[in-house]
């Protein structure tokens, strides 16, 4: 290009922005828990059975436990809902075994004051089914009931993002002529489709900048950097080099190319990079490409490589789009079994999660 009276000269200005986040901040949050629980409960039980016994049984309902499975899936808004299965054992200690057994399905409405990525307290409104199987057996229905409580998950305990779950409940069963109970769980709260942690987001801006110069704007090497700007000078004639005039070579990370939480749909500033992309693209219409995804070790190898493998194929679609010829570009992913640093920092993972451009010609 120095051979003409203009010089097109490609300016690569790179920025670096730190932000404490989650890598692939979620826009949604799938979880399961399980916990064990604790019941207080209304003592009303204690007269409706001495009734429905014309007196020749007594109660002494008080307390009892159970479990909960709980399904639940918080969004990026906070809100959230919660499929919530249980069962609860209430013994009375007279004489007559368990008086009292208590299964329910319902769904709540949940806020999460946080991402579920940390330290995340929340609040919950519901309601649903029961079955009171109860003694005498003549009693045995069911029931709606509502619920209102709060509780809290912890930061994640290991690699695997599992979490500690704590709560409290205000619970209303509609048995006979209505009970007011209370109940507290503990358990583990264990996420799904996705990989929450807290990490710190490197994101890398990419500006290509054109710059057209008269005849009086000197390019000694003819590589497309006028020397003013040129910081390796003298390089040989047909080798491609980026903004600051110096060889290209083999592969291009893009770290600034991001996606949503467990998904391949990229991230407004990855599309301002991969824009970017496509120009030097169009710079080098020769040039032909190998995309290459990367995750770091958490997660199954089979899901990581499938993920790295869309997010690739992700990127080239994108770039076909803007442009680019299909043929030039081929999409891999590779998971994770090329990592550029150790998986057992986050800083390490943060660097393992890339994309790269990997020049073949």
């Amino acid at each position: 290009m120095g051979k003409h009276g203009s010089i097109a000269a490609a300016v690569l200005a790179v920025s670096f922005c730190t932000s404490a986040m989650a890598e692939d901040s979620a826009d949604s949050s799938t979880y399961f828990s399980l916990l064990g629980s604790y019941s207080k409960y209304d003592e009303g039980r204690n007269d409706w059975v001495t009734a429905a016994t014309g007196g020749a049984s007594s109660s002494n309902i008080d307390e009892g436990g159970g479990l909960q499975i709980i399904f639940g899936q918080q969004l990026a808004t906070g809100f959230g809902l919660e499929l919530t299965v249980f069962a609860d054992f209430l013994e009375t200690d007279s004489g007559n075994g368990t008086d009292f057994y208590r299964q329910g399905l319902g769904v709540d409405l949940v806020y999460g004051l946080g991402s579920r990525e940390k330290f995340t307290p929340f609040v919950l409104l519901g309601g649903g089914v029961v079955y009171n199987d109860v003694f005498p057996d003549s009693g045995d229905d069911y029931d709606a009931y509502g619920n209102a409580g709060l509780g809290l998950v912890s930061a994640p305990l290991n690699r695997y993002g599992m979490k500690l779950r704590a709560e409290v409940r205000y619970l209303f069963d509609s048995f006979q002529t209505g009970y007011d109970d209370y109940k507290a769980g503990i358990g583990l709260e264990i996420p799904l489709y996705g990989k929450p942690k807290v990490v710190e987001k490197i994101i890398e801006k990419v500006k290509v900048v054109e710059i057209q110069g008269e005849g009086g704007l000197s390019d000694a090497d003819n590589d497309g950097i006028v020397d003013g700007r040129d910081q390796c000078p003298n390089t040989e004639e047909g080798v491609r080099v980026d903004g600051n005039g110096c060889p290209l070579g083999n592969v291009v990370a893009l770290h600034g190319v991001t996606f949503e939480t467990a998904s391949d749909r990229l991230r407004p500033d990855a599309k301002t990079i991969l824009d970017d992309v496509s120009k030097v693209m169009e710079r080098y219409p020769e040039m032909l490409v190998e995309i290459a995804g990367h995750t770091d070790s958490i997660g199954s190898d089979l899901y990581n490589q499938n993920l790295s493998q869309k997010r690739a194929e992700s990127v080239r679609r994108y770039l076909v789009a803007k442009g680019v010829a299909s043929e030039r570009m081929k999409a891999v992913g590779y998971g994770e079994s090329e990592p550029v640093d150790t998986n057992e920092t986050k800083e390490g993972r943060e660097r393992n999660r890339r994309v790269e451009l990997r020049i073949n010609n």
